[in-house]
Parts: C-alpha cells; sequence; structure tokens
C-alpha cells in the first residue's frame, strides 16, 4: 500500500522548505529531495540526488511515494556565464523533468504537480494573461520552462498520471532572495527610487499562499490535467509595492518622480556595459521595474478551490517581521 510521502525536489529551497511544513501540518510526511547532504529539517525525511538525471537516485526517492511536487530548477540568472544557456537550462529544466517523470510513473505515482512559471508565458502583459493565453516566452528559462510543462501534461496524460502544472509569478515571503529582498534592502536603508512615475501592474503571491496553492492541486479531485496562474489577486504598480514594503517596514517611501524614458534609456546603457562584466542596471531588469506582468487566477479559485489565506498587506508584514530578524542574524555572522 502506497505511504503518505509526497516528494519534494528542491525541497531546501525557499518555496520548497514553505510546501514541506506545509505538508506536515497537513498531516502528511514530506519527503525532500535534495542535491547534496546538507542540515536541513524542514522534511521528515531527505532523499539526495546529484542531479535530477541521476536515475537510480531518483528511483530510490520515489520509493513508497504518492505524490511529486517538482519544484527544482535552473533559475532565471542575471548574468549568465555558462557558454550555452539554453542547453544549460533544457538538461536540468526539460530532461530533468523527463527523467522524474518516467521514474514517477514507473513508480506507480499518482499526482504529479508541476511548478512553472509566468515566464513561460512572456516577460510583460497589456492585459492580465488567462490560463488560456498563447504562450510566448522570450528567454531560455521561460522557454525550457514552457517545454517542460507541455511534457509533463503530454507523458502523465498517456501514462493515466494526474498531473497539475502552476505558474507562479514573483514570490515573496520569509526566507525570500534575490528581487524582492534587494527591494527590500533598498526601501530599509532609504534609498531614494527613480520610480514615482511609473504606472504598471504586477501580479505576486505570498509564499505561505504558493504553498496552499500547491496543496490545493495535490488533493482536489477534479481540475488535473491542466495549467493554472496563481496569484495573491491583488495587482499593484512598482509605486505602490514600494510604498506598501515601506509601511511594513515602518520606514518612508522614497519615490522620485523620475521619466520613465530615462530609465529606459539608462538599461540601453547597461547593456553596452554589461558585455564588459556584471552591470546591474539593463534593459531586462529595468522592465521588471517598469512593465506589466499581472495574470487572473480565478481559474485555480473555481475549479480547485484555491483561496488565498493571506492578503498582500499581511504578507508583507509577516515579511518584514522575517526581514528585520534576518538583518539581526546576518550582522551578527
Amino acid at each position: 500500500m502506497m505511504s503518505d510521502s509526497i516528494l519534494v525536489t528542491g525541497a531546501n529551497g525557499f518555496l520548497g522548505r514553505h510546501v514541506c511544513r506545509a505538508l506536515e501540518r497537513a498531516g502528511l510526511r514530506a519527503r525532500g529531495l535534495v542535491r547534496g547532504p546538507t542540515k536541513f529539517d524542514a522534511c521528515a525525511e531527505v532523499a539526495v540526488a546529484s542531479d535530477l538525471t541521476d536515475r537510480g537516485a531518483i528511483r530510490a526517492a520515489l520509493r513508497d511515494v504518492r505524490a511529486v511536487v517538482h519544484l527544482a530548477a535552473r533559475v532565471h540568472q542575471i548574468r549568465d556565464e555558462d557558454p550555452d544557456p539554453m542547453q544549460a537550462f533544457r538538461r536540468v529544466n526539460v530532461e530533468g523533468t523527463r527523467v522524474l517523470l518516467e521514474e514517477a510513473i514507473t513508480a506507480g505515482v499518482r499526482r504529479f504537480v508541476f511548478i512553472s512559471t509566468v515566464k513561460a508565458v512572456g516577460e510583460a502583459t497589456v492585459e492580465p494573461w488567462t490560463d488560456d493565453t498563447e504562450p510566448a516566452p522570450t528567454d531560455p528559462y521561460g522557454i525550457s520552462k514552457l517545454e517542460a510543462e507541455r511534457l509533463v501534461l503530454e507523458k502523465s496524460s498517456r501514462a493515466g498520471v494526474e498531473a497539475v502544472v502552476l505558474r507562479l509569478p514573483l514570490l515573496y515571503g520569509p526566507g525570500m532572495k534575490a528581487n524582492m529582498l534587494r527591494l527590500f534592502d533598498l526601501v530599509w536603508r532609504g534609498i531614494p527610487l527613480p520610480l514615482g512615475l511609473v504606472r504598471n501592474r504586477r501580479s505576486l503571491l505570498f509564499v505561505e499562499n504558493a504553498a496552499d496553492a500547491i496543496l490545493a492541486a495535490l488533493f482536489t479531485e477534479k481540475g488535473t490535467g491542466e495549467t493554472y496562474f496563481v496569484s495573491d489577486g491583488e495587482d499593484v504598480s512598482t509605486p505602490d509595492l514600494v510604498r506598501a514594503i515601506a509601511v511594513a517596514l515602518d520606514r518612508p517611501a522614497r519615490l522620485v518622480p523620475f521619466p520613465v524614458a530615462a530609465l529606459k534609456t539608462l538599461g540601453r546603457c547597461g547593456d553596452v556595459l554589461a558585455r564588459f562584466g556584471p552591470f546591474p542596471l539593463t534593459t531586462a531588469e529595468i522592465g521588471r521595474l517598469l512593465d506589466s506582468l499581472a495574470v487572473d487566477s480565478s481559474r485555480i479559485r473555481s475549479t480547485l478551490g484555491f483561496a488565498p489565506a493571506y492578503r498582500l498587506r499581511d504578507g508583507l508584514a509577516i515579511t518584514a517581521r522575517w526581514y528585520r530578524e534576518h538583518r539581526v542574524r546576518t550582522r551578527r555572522l
């Protein structure tokens, strides 16, 4: 008889830790798949694989598992040093997913939840994307995730495995890294931000809401074989996000009304400088601050019954408490 274990790949990552804890709270055993020996207590069980193409290790990790949550991926990188980024992304995100899914089918796993990204559809929106929007990814990360989505849905359908694909926007919450952590840092330090004239619309997702959506995808009887956008359901502009973070941190929001056209010019100049070494202000990075990227997450609510437990204000307040503690811990190291 199949156990209650759920295999979570990438379990020691930002989202993975929250998913493992959510599964444990639901009375299930989370088995975390990680790349190497590590101090890791978010999951009741830990399995190790050098990478997702290590069939022997993957096969062992899937023993007595009832479902898989596939989080592990090669993610977007600001400056990719790999000589062939597309091949590097495909090896992990497509071929790694293929191996994992094939071994899961052989092991008798009944449900496979694949965590994808809004970048599988593109980089910017005019109107909010729906689950039926035709994808047009533009970078190797988004292209490889779209290919992996299609692989999961096609192979699982033929094998009789219940698969669900979730496309997530920018995540925030305790343990976050990268862009959202940098934005919190800038607001905390009182750095003037030239974003006062930006008028865009972006969807976000609090990490605990993401974990709840994954549980809904795991255990809801209907709605398998489909792809869903997930979000908090409250889209904000970049200036409004800065203001909300400032409120959560009890800091002033220092927004400067700088012309948007000048910011785009700065990004193009950054593209030239980035050819000679790391430079953070490129067209792509400026675009993430200026462009809209909003999604309609109504279908996951109506079909899988997912309802975000945390509003943006609440999620940012929880994140701000973690951020203060995180600053204290890192300053002591």
